[in-house]
């Protein structure tokens, strides 16, 4: 008899314990506005939603476990959606395309790893950060980030750690505006942000470009900043640019050439990338050297 009403007690509390956490995500949900509510089934229709927050700046934001059971968040400007970010838990679920193009780089090997996919408004495809620490040069357990965008596109790799991409909700304007005029067809393939500058990686005329800005308002000073491309290593350079180069280091060879376009005037950068320091030298296209 005991041992039944024991059972009996075990029964009751999970029944209880099943009807509170019923309740708590219903009043979760009841909570979000139903515009909110309604796309945001449409984007995540297999979510578990976890928490809601109304902030003070008319900013929306759900917590949610996706399909997969990863851990995820979605910001709202008002009822606009603007950003989903997801921690991905394991390697095996990133697309194909991505997968394949980081196991093409040297990195195939590393282990823990740790993986985010960002999918933000205006920007057409999401963008993967895979985190990890590897030996760069002669130091051991440098940070690397590598950027790939979901159609399976390296962008970048940075051997030191943005800002958190969740800071950054709402991208300016602005800066939209500024790429579609002056790279005409272009394709933005993501954005981080870069030691405070906001920085977007974009496909134009089949190039890889990162474009630079400072400011947020196209009338701040210094609001684009610059935007840098690497060329062909054997690239033809002007020959003023050529003859600067030998004045400045008669010896210097590079592994690396880059073009720089800026307010200032545009530049070449060579780089050698098998030294320890990375040596480099600008020099303007213009100059009379």
């Amino acid at each position: 008899m005991k041992r039944t009403n024991c059972v009996y007690y075990v029964l009751v509390c999970m029944l209880l314990c099943f009807t509170a956490c019923d309740k708590d995500n219903s009043s979760i949900e009841d909570e979000i506005p139903a515009a909110i509510k309604s796309d945001f089934s449409k984007r995540s229709p297999s979510a578990e939603i976890t928490a809601f927050n109304n902030h003070s700046n008319n900013i929306c934001q759900i917590e949610f476990l996706d399909k997969e059971q990863n851990e995820a968040s979605t910001w709202y400007d008002n009822e606009d959606w603007k950003m989903t970010y997801t921690q991905i838990s394991d390697i095996q679920q990133l697309p194909s395309e991505v997968l394949s193009a980081f196991m093409d780089t040297q990195y195939r090997d590393v282990k823990n790893i740790d993986i985010s996919k960002t999918e933000r408004a205006g920007i057409n495809t999401g963008l993967y950060m895979i985190h990890f620490l590897y030996r760069r040069k002669n130091i051991e357990n440098v940070e690397h980030n590598v950027f790939i965008s979901e159609d399976g596109l390296l962008l970048s790799t940075f051997t030191w750690k943005p800002n958190d991409t969740r800071w950054f909700v709402n991208l300016p304007q602005d800066h939209f505006d500024f790429i579609t005029e002056k790279y005409n067809g272009a394709e933005i393939k993501g954005y981080v942000n870069n030691a405070g500058e906001h920085e977007y990686f974009i496909l134009h005329n089949d190039t890889i470009k990162y474009v630079t800005f400072g400011g947020t308002v196209s009338t701040d000073w210094g609001f684009w900043r610059e935007t840098r491309y690497e060329l062909n290593k054997n690239t033809k350079t002007p020959d003023n640019v050529a003859t600067a180069l030998t004045h400045i280091d008669p010896d210097f060879t590079y592994t690396n050439l880059y073009y720089i376009e800026s307010n200032d005037g545009n530049w070449y950068f060579f780089q050698d990338k098998t030294r320890d320091n990375e040596l480099g030298y600008n020099i303007r296209e213009d100059t009379t050297e």
